[in-house]
């Protein structure tokens, strides 16, 4: 009897891999895992989008808000993930490297 086992994926291979257009994924135990979210949960993520976007340019602040950036993730067991949280806000001037300023994660409202 022969078992075969998939490779995991790196965070890196992971995004080399994003099916990009296609959805939402995310990096979950190496596996490339479609998620998707109710209509409610969009809509609140887009009125925070908007939200966070005014005050930025009320205050004349140097920040990037969206709802489509990658995080790392690192599991206790040192596994890493890839996440797409429902909005972020990023420093303009980090260049996506580093610690994100802000990350938005809403629950399921059922």
């Amino acid at each position: 009897m022969t078992t075969t086992t998939a490779k995991k994926l790196t965070f890196e291979e992971f995004l080399e891999q994003y099916p990009d257009g296609l959805g939402i994924y995310e990096l979950v135990n190496g596996e490339i895992i479609q998620v998707e979210a109710t209509r409610a949960h969009k809509n609140i993520a887009r009125y925070l989008v908007k939200s966070f976007d005014r005050e930025i340019e009320c205050l004349g602040l140097d920040y990037i808000v969206d709802k489509d950036i990658v995080i790392k993730t690192v599991t206790a067991f040192l596994k890493e993930q890839g996440r797409n949280p429902d909005v972020s806000v990023v420093s303009a001037s980090k260049q996506h490297i580093g610690a994100v300023d802000l990350i938005v994660e809403s629950t399921n409202l059922n």
